[in-house]
């Protein structure tokens, strides 16, 4: 048998990895709600293989067919009926449109079709869509060509290993790779994907004008943090940046007139040595007491993923209240393991106007995160999303994890037990902090760590507070100082907000990827898990100490909320403007007994 090359089998790879996420967009965020997908055989199979069907006498996997109303139709083979999207996929995707004969596609014609279908849909339509899909693929396969030589350290090895080994993205977003990165700079320079390590941006700034905020920490401890001051001349201060943010920052004429004036001295790349995390804006330096979160204008995914100025204050105000929590009310944290984030340092020319104040402090922002691999060993700390991802034959990569970890494979009942303390960690904290607290906490697999011994779950670490949310009725009355209209604006979220956040992240974001990845080529074991997951929010309900009806109505069997990653896409809005459809709860009385 000839064995592809590696180009092509880069990019066969990126396809379907590709093709599974904007099918888990489509189920997801239209046919699901929509009621546009029968777990049946089309009428008429014309075209499809026998193959993609018939395995000896047996059938081979359960058939789902998708018909949208605009007569585009999608047939594939999945493992389990699932009522929240989430499926193996067992076959190659056929697609027609009204009565023609079923095709498999070439990539980009799929593409085309799928979000063609899905405008008609929305009446909502993105130029750039497309591209940005198609771009996304490309940089899959570049990601996938450098990583499948067998080089590289298992993404599962170690905490920064899992950090840089997320290959495929985001698996319900249309575009999990695609960054609006200068053309110039080379992904492979200061992408995680490709084990990137490089030296942080260094520049001189005049003390006067910087902001230095901190809790437990001094002035001088924070600035340390970020770089060493030792280097500074007498009144003036070190700040680090992405080696990508400072070529952007420098483009700019305000700059530029600084550099010309002395006001600012370019360093260039000669700060500590540092590997990108998952993040890309995130960086850990090994040793070294903190993570350091600076901006990057660059679009990842949905955003630009910049420090807002008013994000820099508002993660020391989240920062604040749970030490305060963690000393006054432990008892009601459900076990709450958070990542601190003490510190943050931002500068703008003292005599500059308040818009172009906020600029300059939005490109030199950085945030200290606590590096808790210190306390908790790196070797012992995996991100959630890349434990629950696939490797380049798209298996997840938990089962060789595990396997690795015991010695052997686990049983199903190994397996459910494993689940069951995953599930634990990760719930008690996030719903106790939403429904005793009014904190809205952004629970996704990538702000999860998973913190072992062995391959056990011991706990399970929250972080990235520039995202909490306060509810408007309980959160923002645990915060007793004066805030700017725009810092209290960014923290507020209105109940029903914060709940569709929340249960989004864990229930769909985060535990169905777990369910789909722990169950591969068992699926008879995603009910029991889910099972294991509505036993779990009963006992919780028994200990919160507030009223919780969202949580009664979700034991309940109402719906739970499903973000619409690709729906806020094709409306070319900002993230914060996503959506949410409604999915059904996998333990309803209906999917238990139907």
């Amino acid at each position: 048998m000839n064995i592809p090359d590696r180009t092509v089998l880069s990019r066969v790879v990126s396809e379907l990895a590709t093709t599974r996420a904007l099918l888990n967009c489509l189920i997801k965020e239209f046919a699901l709600p929509e009621n546009c997908l029968r777990y049946a055989w089309p009428e008429d199979m014309t075209g499809i293989a026998p193959g993609c069907y018939l395995e000896g006498l047996e059938w081979k996997g359960i058939p789902l067919s998708i018909n949208l109303p605009n007569q585009q139709q999608f047939f594939v083979m999945v493992d389990r009926r699932d009522r929240l999207g989430s499926h193996r996929y067992l076959s190659d995707v056929y697609a027609r449109h009204g009565q023609e004969t079923w095709r498999c596609l070439a990539f980009a014609e799929f593409v085309e079709q799928l979000l063609g279908a899905c405008e008609h849909m929305t009446r909502a339509s993105n130029d750039e869509l497309l591209d940005q899909v198609l771009q996304s693929q490309l940089l899959t396969a570049a990601i996938v060509a450098h990583n499948m030589d067998g080089q590289r350290p298992a993404p599962l090895s170690g905490y920064l290993a899992s950090e840089q080994g997320l290959w495929f993205g985001h698996p319900n977003h249309p575009a999990p790779k695609a960054r609006l990165w200068p053309a110039h700079l080379a992904q492979e320079t200061y992408a995680p994907e490709f084990q990137a390590q490089t030296a942080l941006h260094l520049f001189e700034v005049p003390q006067r004008g910087l902001r230095v905020t901190a809790n437990g920490l001094s002035e001088e401890q924070v600035m340390a943090g970020f770089a060493d001051q030792r280097r500074a001349r007498p009144g003036h201060a070190m700040i680090c940046m992405h080696p990508v943010q400072a070529e952007l920052f420098i483009q700019d004429r305000r700059v530029r007139r600084l550099l010309e004036q002395g006001e600012i001295v370019d360093h260039g790349a000669s700060g500590p040595l540092a590997s990108p995390t998952a993040s890309m804006r995130t960086w850990y330096i090994e040793d070294h007491d903190y993570f350091i979160k600076g901006s990057l204008n660059v679009r990842i995914t949905n955003c630009v993923r910049k420090n807002a100025w008013y994000e820099l204050e508002s993660t020391l105000i989240i920062d604040q209240l749970f030490q305060r929590l963690q000393q006054t009310r432990p008892d009601t944290l459900g076990g709450l393991a958070a990542v601190a984030e003490p510190g943050s340092m931002s500068w703008a020319p003292p005599q500059a106007s308040e818009a172009d104040a906020h600029w300059f402090r939005e490109q030199t922002g950085a945030i200290l995160r606590e590096n808790f691999c210190r306390r908790t060993g790196a070797e012992r700390s995996v991100m959630a999303g890349t434990l629950f991802a696939r490797d380049i034959h798209s298996r997840p990569l938990v089962h060789d994890f595990l396997r690795g970890c015991n010695g052997g494979e686990l049983d199903d009942e190994q397996l459910l037990d494993w689940f069951d303390q995953y599930q634990t960690l990760l719930l008690r904290p996030v719903l106790a902090l939403f429904f005793n607290h009014g904190v809205v906490m952004e629970p996704h697999l990538q702000n999860s760590v998973l913190i072992h011994d062995q391959g056990r779950p011991q706990q399970v670490l929250l972080r990235d507070f520039e995202g909490v949310k306060l509810t408007d009725e309980l959160g923002m009355a645990q915060i007793d100082v004066g805030l700017h209209p725009r810092v209290r604006q960014s923290l507020l979220y209105s109940r029903a907000q914060g709940w569709s956040r929340i249960s989004y992240c864990l229930l769909i974001n985060n535990l169905s990827e777990a369910v789909l990845a722990l169950s591969w080529e068992r699926p008879h074991l995603a009910p029991a898990m889910w099972q294991r997951v509505e036993q779990q929010l009963r006992s919780i309900r028994s200990e919160l100490v507030c009223p919780a009806p969202e949580l009664d109505a979700l034991i309940a069997g109402q719906p739970i909320a499903c973000k619409t990653n690709l729906k806020v896409r094709l409306a070319a809005k900002a993230d914060r403007q996503a959506g949410y459809v409604n999915l059904s709860s996998p333990w309803s009385e209906e999917a238990r007994y139907g």
